[in-house]
């Protein structure tokens, strides 16, 4: 939560939570570059970009929350930007798609609607260990691995090493990983990153944005925080006030970044809730 606001003098880049989500829902065109360095093959265009989207699947589950969600030719795909290390990667990805499938299959809708869905993980560190910048997943017949039988079910994970960013066959995903993984761009780049990175210097150069986001994108997205934390964290510190109105209010006072410092820290969050007794 510390990343939703950040000090300009830091200079945060493209893997700043904040700066990739803004650059990618506010830029369809980088988008779908991005996306299509990925995947491999292209898009003829992105039809829908949500970022912070939050998904629970039912009251007693967990939530999701995902970086960018993106519509594109009937495929769902989910782009996550993963700059510290996880180690239930795997395991987060499935349930990632699970809760996209559950999300996007409503009440009444058939099995054969279902969409292509793609999860991309952006990794700054490397693991699966190095020699490999590009891993793909989907479900295959595990009894008969000489055969290569998918179940052609429609899911596939990507998962992308910035680190091995020249092991990776594709030119333009290998250009995009570097740029990942050092933050710069190289004389005579391809488009791509050379427009992902003006994109990040005219967010951060910004003034009318209120620590990279305007009053009502930092207002969204640490409600959306707050409903997250509010069952949990109202029942633990027992107070009447919620999490969320205390967020909507230190936003109107200015005083944001209290909350967002908060947000990781029980006791100061138990402090703001009694001041505002």
């Amino acid at each position: 939560m510390q990343a939703i606001i950040e000090d300009k003098a830091k200079e945060p880049g493209f893997t700043n939570s904040v700066v990739f989500n803004l650059v990618m829902r506010r830029n369809p065109d980088l988008c779908k570059g991005v996306v299509e360095a990925a995947l491999g093959f292209e898009l003829s265009k992105i039809s829908y970009i949500e970022t912070e989207k939050t998904i629970q699947p039912k009251l007693t589950s967990r939530n999701v929350r995902l970086d960018v969600v993106a519509k594109a030719d009937g495929k769902m795909i989910d782009i996550e930007m993963q700059v510290a290390y996880e180690p239930s990667l795997a395991r987060r990805a499935r349930y990632y798609e699970s809760a996209m499938d559950t999300d996007a299959l409503k009440s009444g809708i058939p099995y054969h609607e279902l969409p292509e869905s793609y999860v991309i993980f952006f990794c700054k560190d490397a693991p699966f260990g190095k020699g490999c910048a590009e891993r793909r997943f989907a479900m295959m017949d595990a009894l008969h691995p000489t055969e290569k039988m998918a179940l052609d079910d429609g899911r596939t994970v990507v998962v992308l090493s910035a680190g091995n960013w020249a092991e990776a066959e594709s030119p333009s995903l290998s250009r995009l990983l570097k740029y990942i993984h050092t933050g710069n761009v190289d004389d005579g780049s391809d488009d791509l990153t050379s427009r992902l990175e003006n994109a990040v210097r005219e967010l951060r150069e910004d003034e009318d944005n209120m620590g990279y986001m305007t009053l009502a994108e930092q207002l969204e997205i640490l409600e959306r925080t707050a409903d997250e934390q509010l069952a949990e964290k109202d029942e633990q510190i027992g107070r009447g006030q919620s999490i969320k109105e205390l967020a909507a209010r230190l936003i109107s006072e200015g005083r944001g970044e209290e909350f967002v410092e908060a947000a990781s820290d029980e006791a100061a969050m138990e402090r703001l809730l009694n001041d505002g007794e």
